[in-house]
């Protein structure tokens, strides 16, 4: 087309499969398979610890000797747990981080394009600067060097260190250290992610509602995102989460998920309709792809591929 912030805006909306990852049903699966391994483990755990340091002699709960004979292979299950739980919040910060940066893309384009127009897109840039990405950048980094770790200790684990060797009291002590970390990562990346997805559905919501009034006469047809998210207050949230000593956190993930992925398909909705009405007023035969402007490694990985 002629306008470049419209090349821009329809390239991103053609390539979004780039940096939008909808959630599908394997990464769902594998956090259900997650939940019922803690809840097993945990309550053994439980166990463990009551009839230790609490139970009276005479109400001690008997554990089956196989129990206390593989204490070992618990503590292996809890690692494998561990491993699988630290991946999936590693996957699920750095899908969110994707699309912060695809939304980023989308408001410089469409910012673009109204000015182009002849449009103040003073408040459009205002709106835009209330959407930064920085922390869920530094987040989804620091979970896949963990991730990596965390890999690697494993890897150390298995070639230097048996589980035989471990005595009861160690392995509960690695136990209870492994479900305190995986609590404490599960409960923060829940409330990271409820929190900001509800902000940035926000702000995109007032960006499309300022887009229709400044553009209404040149793309008469157009809406506004819809808003159907429903908002967490996160102090309640926080204090259940701190009450249930974080176990809401195994559960609220869902909805996590479930919230970023109707975001996304709301986003997408609304985009499809502004190209369709763009591509009508240009008078468009075909679209210019614009150049992917990333220096990261990556990137530059992507555009040898493509050249």
């Amino acid at each position: 087309m002629g306008s470049p912030s419209a090349d821009k805006f329809l390239t991103c909306v053609l390539k979004r499969s780039e940096n939008d990852a909808i959630v599908r049903v394997g990464a769902l699966i594998l956090i259900m398979l997650v939940v019922p391994v803690m809840a097993v483990l945990l309550t053994l755990d439980a166990l463990w610890i009551f009839n230790t340091y609490f139970a009276d002699p005479t109400e001690v709960i008997e554990l089956p000797n196989f129990i206390l004979d593989h204490m070992d292979d618990f503590v292996g299950a809890h690692m494998m747990e561990y491993t699988i739980g630290t991946f999936i919040l590693f996957f699920l910060m750095k899908a969110f981080y994707d699309h912060c940066k695809r939304d980023h893309m989308w408001m410089d384009a469409l910012i673009g394009y109204a000015e182009e127009n002849g449009r103040d897109a003073s408040k459009l840039k205002s709106i835009k600067e209330e959407m930064k990405i920085g922390r869920a950048d530094r987040i989804y980094k620091v979970y896949g060097v963990w991730f990596v770790f965390v890999g690697l200790c494993c890897v150390f684990q298995a070639l230097f260190i048996s589980m035989r060797d471990l005595q009861p009291h160690t392995a509960v002590a690695v136990i209870n250290a492994l479900i305190f970390v995986m609590i404490v990562q599960l409960s923060y990346t829940t409330g990271f992610l409820i929190y900001f997805i509800n902000i940035y559905d926000e702000v995109q919501v007032r960006f499309t509602e300022e887009y229709q009034s400044l553009m209404s006469d040149l793309l008469p047809d157009l809406g506004v995102m819809v808003d159907n998210i429903k908002e967490i207050k996160m102090v309640p949230y926080m204090v259940i989460t701190i009450f249930t000593l974080g176990l809401l956190s195994l559960f609220s993930m869902f909805w996590a998920v479930h919230t970023l992925n109707i975001h996304i398909k709301n986003q997408w909705d609304y985009e499809e309709k502004l190209m369709r009405i763009i591509v009508k007023r240009e008078k468009a035969i075909r679209v210019e792809v614009v150049e992917d402007t990333d220096d990261s490694l990556k990137g530059l990985a992507r555009r040898m591929m493509r050249s």
